[in-house]
């Protein structure tokens, strides 16, 4: 019915694809024609012919071994009509693949001096096509390798043939042969130094021919591969966020220098941002990565994009100055000491310091682990100073006591017992920090919650019938000295609706990153009953 329908449609004469007819009981192809009478058409006429005996007889004398086939497919030259599949299979299921587009193949079939490529099991192979009359193709597909070594074998035969007739006439095919092995041989000692780790090859070689196409195809496969191999090893050596040297670079490139320049002189510098932990826990860890992106870019702006700097982990960075006399590297460590830090992050800028420790390189041969070693301990000795400066090694710091540098800030406060809150220095200044007790005295689950509550505002921490008297205090302060100590008692409310008298003791400082604040410790009186001569009112609710 389909071929019935495209002769109405079409008016031209066709081939139908092979089918199975029940009334014959076997598979069959058509060829159908119209008749014509006086432009109209009057009748369709046509023959059936026997495809099963058709492939069989197609099939019956396949090629000897496995390099080859005989296939007959359709027009695309992707599907095979076999005897066990008269309806035809698709030659990817037989894991054969084309290579070249649909036009070619019809294009192949209707002459002798073009071939098809195809991918048979993994394998390069060529195909001959020729066109049938019912629109079919005819294709003998073979294996390259297995025809280069027929050809190989013949062209070996015909040399021993030709050897025997006459010696002179050998020579040009054994010249040939020669040279082919020499361009295989270059293709070779190339995969062996790829192999070996070296990727910088050269293989020119322009003839038109398949050794040719392997050695530019093997080039071009060794380009990508050396590429890869060079992401991977920036990769392996470079900080993702700061874009600076990791650790294993820091070391490798140090090593690096020191070797290739034993009796130069050169600093090793190791410093870290100041209260790092504080800038995430107050503005989170996106403002952390900008403060340490921001300190990356200044290392490189001022010690220069010469010097080996990099990332050592956390907070902590390294610049290895190359050919740096003592007094060239106390200045340049100097300045960087005293250069003004800040990062933006949310439209806000904050600023921050750092604390450096460097030790010199005299060229006497001292390892990286010792000039770490020194440099480290010359930055302890700056932190336990008190941070924000810096300090060249000397023998007499390897003595220092470094058990409270064991205790951090977050360790100190998150253990305080009392409560612990840090604002602006203003009526109605920003809360920038407060303890896990302070959370608790709030009855707030986490920090989140006790900013959403208080509205980060100090004073709606305080109950709103005391508000008033509490800022009078705060201004009365703000006008005097700072490091002055002061106290009050006020009530507070909680976030779960409670009342508790606070009594508060608070003192105002400067602080180099946000100015002038507020220290202040609260303790519930409740607690303070034994040791105060006044209690609170009944009426004051105490929880």
């Amino acid at each position: 019915m389909i071929a019935f329908a495209y002769l109405m449609d079409q008016g031209e004469a066709a081939w139908t694809q092979p089918y199975y007819s029940s009334y014959l009981n076997r598979y069959i192809i058509s060829y159908r024609r119209p008749i014509y009478k006086d432009g109209v058409m009057v009748a369709i006429v046509g023959i059936d012919i026997d495809f099963q005996a058709f492939i069989d007889r197609l099939y019956a004398n396949p090629p000897e071994g496995e390099h080859g086939m005989v296939i007959l497919s359709d027009t695309t030259g992707t599907v095979e009509y076999a005897p066990d599949k008269p309806l035809g299979i698709q030659l990817a299921d037989k894991d054969i693949h084309i290579r070249d587009v649909a036009d070619k193949v019809a294009e192949a079939g209707q002459t002798d001096n073009m071939m098809v490529t195809y991918d048979w099991a993994g394998q390069e192979s060529i195909a001959g096509i020729k066109g049938l009359r019912n629109g079919m193709n005819f294709i003998d597909l073979r294996r390259k390798p297995q025809i280069y070594n027929r050809t190989h074998k013949a062209v070996m035969q015909m040399v021993l043939g030709l050897v025997a007739v006459c010696i002179l006439a050998s020579l040009l095919p054994i010249y040939m042969i020669n040279r082919l092995s020499e361009r295989l041989q270059r293709v070779i000692e190339a995969a062996k130094e790829v192999g070996e780790g070296n990727y910088d090859i050269k293989l020119h070689d322009t003839q038109r021919d398949d050794i040719g196409e392997l050695s530019r195809n093997f080039q071009a496969m060794v380009g990508k591969v050396a590429a890869s191999q060079g992401n991977l090893t920036y990769i392996s050596q470079h900080d993702v966020l700061t874009g600076l040297l990791n650790r294993m670079g820091l070391d490798k490139e140090i090593a690096d220098w020191l070797q290739a320049h034993p009796d130069s002189h050169g600093a090793l510098v190791s410093l870290d941002l100041d209260g790092f932990k504080l800038i995430n826990d107050l503005h989170g860890h996106m403002a952390g990565d900008e403060a340490l992106r921001t300190l990356a870019r200044d290392l490189v702006e001022s010690f220069g994009h010469e010097q080996i700097i990099g990332r050592n982990g956390g907070d902590e960075f390294v610049v290895f100055m190359k050919d740096a006399e003592p007094e060239a590297a106390q200045a340049a460590v100097k300045a960087f000491s005293n250069k003004k830090k800040a990062f933006t992050y949310d439209g806000e800028t904050h600023s921050f310091s750092v604390s450096i420790g460097y030790t010199l390189y005299r060229g006497d041969g001292m390892s990286l682990s010792r000039l770490f070693h020194q440099s480290d301990t010359a930055l302890y000795a700056v932190k336990l100073r008190g941070r924000n400066h810096y300090r060249i090694y000397e023998p007499s710091m390897e003595s220092l006591n470094r058990t409270s540098l064991g205790f951090n800030l977050e360790t100190i406060t998150k253990n305080l017992p009392t409560a612990l809150l840090v604002t602006e220095a203003k009526k109605d200044g920003k809360i920038l920090f407060v303890n896990k007790a302070m959370l608790d005295l709030l009855e707030c689950q986490n920090v989140t919650e006790f900013m959403a509550f208080t509205e980060e505002n100090q004073s709606h921490i305080v109950c709103a019938c005391e508000r008033e008297r509490v800022r009078q205090l705060m201004e009365q302060q703000l006008l005097e000295d700072a490091d002055k100590t002061y106290s009050v008692t006020y009530c507070i409310r909680t976030a779960k609706g409670w009342r508790k008298h606070i009594f508060s003791v608070w003192c105002m400082a400067d602080n180099p990153n946000y100015g002038r604040v507020f220290y202040a410790t609260l303790v519930e009186q409740k607690f303070l009953w034994p040791f105060i001569s006044e209690h609170p009112s009944e009426d004051d609710n105490l929880v």
